[in-house]
Formats: structure tokens, sequence, C-alpha cells
């Protein structure tokens, strides 16, 4: 399901000029990792890992500071542009005992010529902890975009994520998630849109380790032209995660008869006392809903477009600003227009 070849046909050795980051004190920046080492992480992104801390041209370490609940997100604003064609990211988030903070990175392009980006970050939830990351990508119709994320969540904490791939020619990305240890929690969303020729893939995991741990995979997605996507999301119980429970679950909206749409949930258990459920479902608008908006005087294109909004709002309402809901929906409504 998930074999994908991503050429990095580019010079390596660039530099990247930029990651303007808006932060507050509450917070320690470091330019040197420190956690380089992460357990139980699939090959996939293993591999991935090795790479883009072998040729990195961008470097973040943030601590969150035990006991902080930063109000504000901290927001890391990327572009590549002529200067800067190619970024290779390496970001590592450590939220200390009992803090609290959003972290945004926001991913653009000047869509002026082709742009390749690689990005590997890791996120600790320390006991008591919530961490919540936003990963919003809307490069250009050229470029591609390489991403992996892997998160630990330990006793009591919670490490959220939210996922927004709008953008780029070739996109694979991976998550994966560990609940480490007792009352971990975690929810992962998943919004993608694709469109033309756009090729997609997707492989998503959460581990659940600990005792009465829970966690949820969420993906909502639109596809439309000639888009092809592949998902596959996995939920596994490890022995020893006795009283957890885990859900994931995928519902696509396909606008055209051309898009290739491959969605494999997988749920594996080798403990007992669990529970878990998966779904997925992918068809077309519903037509009652759009006669009925069109009878309220909205045109074709417009109750399209509620319709899609409305399937993503669950994960729209969790964005950590109203600038990204609405950077979102702009998105979308483009997409829609620019429909073949």
């Amino acid at each position: 399901m998930n074999e994908s070849s991503f050429d990095f046909d580019i010079d390596l050795s660039g530099v990247y000029r930029g990651g303007e980051i808006t932060h507050n004190n509450q917070i320690q920046l470091s330019r040197n990792l420190q956690m380089t080492e992460l357990a139980h992480l699939p090959e996939d992104l293993t591999r991935l890992r090795d790479f883009i801390y072998k040729t990195r041209n961008y470097t973040l370490h943030i601590t969150i500071k035990e006991g902080e609940q930063i109000s504000e997100p901290i927001i890391i604003d990327f572009l590549l542009d002529d200067h800067s064609p190619l970024l290779l990211d390496y970001i590592e988030i450590h939220a200390l005992k009992g803090s609290k903070a959003d972290v945004v990175l926001r991913y653009q392009s000047d869509n002026a010529g082709r742009r390749i980006h690689g990005n590997f970050t890791s996120v600790i939830a320390e006991q008591g902890s919530v961490v919540n990351v936003t990963s919003l990508q809307t490069l250009g119709d050229d470029d591609k975009h390489l991403s992996g994320v892997a998160i630990v969540v330990k006793e009591e904490g919670e490490g959220n994520a939210i996922s927004c791939e709008l953008g780029a020619k070739h996109v694979v990305s991976g998550y994966n998630i560990l609940l480490e240890e007792s009352k971990s929690q975690s929810t992962f969303d998943s919004l993608y849109v694709g469109t033309k020729n756009r090729v997609q893939d997707f492989n998503y995991r959460l581990e659940l380790r600990g005792k009465e741990s829970e966690g949820e995979i969420s993906a909502r997605g639109v596809l439309l032209d000639n888009a092809k996507k592949t998902l596959v999301s996995t939920l596994d119980f490890i022995q020893g995660a006795s009283g957890s429970s885990g859900r994931e679950v995928e519902s696509v909206l396909a606008l055209s008869d051309k898009v290739v749409n491959l969605s494999t949930p997988l749920l594996l258990a080798n403990e007992d006392n669990v529970q878990g459920e998966h779904a997925t479902s992918i068809g077309k608008p519903d037509k009652d809903k759009l006669y009925y908006l069109m009878s309220r005087g909205f045109s074709q294109k417009e109750a399209l477009r509620l319709v899609v909004e409305a399937s993503f709002t669950p994960i729209l309402n969790k964005l950590p600003t109203n600038e990204l809901k609405a950077l979102v929906e702009q998105h979308i409504q483009k997409a829609l227009d620019e429909q073949s």
C-alpha cells in the first residue's frame, strides 16, 4: 500500500534562510538537537529521521518549561522561494511535566518554481503535560513534500496533532504516536485536499502501550480531478495496555469519477482487555443536501463548498487560531473553484 518513491533531485547542500518564530519567553529555544533517540519507531520513519538528521539545513529544539501554561500558540513560519528552494528541517518539541502549549508549523512556497521540503518532528509530552502540534502545508503545484512526525506521551500526558495537507504535487506523510505510559491520551486529526494530478501517500500509526490509555485517529479528505490518495492507518494495542481504548475513522468525499482512493484501516491487538474500533467511508456529496441548499438560493458551487466545509468542521474547529481556520477554508474554496 505505502510503496512510494520520493526523489530529492536537487542539491542537498543548499542552505535555508528563514524560519520565523512567533513566541514568548515561556519557552526555551535552541539550535542544538537533544532528543535524537526515539524508541519503537517503525522502519520507514526511522529511515526518514536518519535522512533528515544527516542532511538537515534547519534545526530547532523547543522546550516548554515545567508547569507553564502557554495561552498563545508558538508559530514557526517557513517560506520556500528562489533564495531557499530546499528545506530539510529537524524539529524537537519537549513539553516538560505539567506544561501546556500549542505549536504550529506552517510551510508555504511562492509557487514560482519547483520547491522541495523534507521534515522530521519529534515530540515528547512528559507526565501531565498537554502539547498540541499543528502542521499546515500549502506548497505550490510543482513542489514535493515529505514529512514524518513521532510523538511519545508519558503518564497522564496528552499529545495531540493536526495535519493539514493542502498543497504540493507529491505528498508523503507519516505519523507515529506512542502512548507509552498509563492514562496517556492522544487525538490525531488529518485534513487533506487532493486536486489535479496530486499524489498523496499517508501512513498513520497509533500505538497504545500504557494501561488505560486512550487514542483516536480521524482523517477527513476531499479528492478532485485526477488525484490519487493512499492511506494506511493502524491502531496497535501492545501487551500491557489493559483497559485502553482506541478508534480510527476516515471519511472521503470524491468529487470526480477519475480519482483513486486507497484506504486500509488496520486494528491489531495483543491484549485482551481493550476496546478498539475502525471505519472508513467514501462517497460523493449527498444529493439531497445539495438540492436543499440550492433551493435556498445557493449556486451549485456554493452548495458544494458548504457541504465540503461542513465535513471538515470537526477539524477546523480544533485549529488554534481563526487565521489558520480562514487559511484552510480559503484553500478548500480555491480547490473547488479550480475543479476541472
